[in-house]
């Protein structure tokens, strides 16, 4: 399934606090919202670069900012850093849309 392959794809290149938001009852917007951090603009380049080589999505936009938006019609990605993410709060405006959580263990 594509929302749990691209989920994969972010958690291997080390995005972390991944978040799922259930929208289709809520909304026409999209399906699926996948929320997620990356450290540094850089590293959400590299992180939507790595989606990017497995599925090419239908609109991006944000490249080189603190926020990556790239949307696959049912599902979008947000790829924020911490900053970005705890101003815009995305997992507050949508508190209503059922949300799951992504644990995500790191090897050192």
């Amino acid at each position: 399934m594509l929302l749990d392959r691209i989920v994969e794809l972010i958690v291997e290149k080390k995005g972390f606090d991944v978040v799922i938001i259930e929208l289709k009852n809520i909304s026409t917007i999209a399906d699926y919202f996948i929320v997620a951090s990356g450290y540094t603009n850089d590293h959400l380049v590299a992180i939507a670069e790595h989606i990017e080589k497995e599925f090419e999505p239908y609109r991006e936009e944000g490249r080189g900012s603190k926020w990556i938006s790239l949307d696959y019609v049912d599902i979008i990605v947000h790829l924020l850093t911490k900053e970005a993410r705890e101003f815009y709060d995305l997992e507050g405006f949508w508190i209503k849309a059922p949300q799951k959580k992504i644990v995500q263990t790191f090897e050192v």
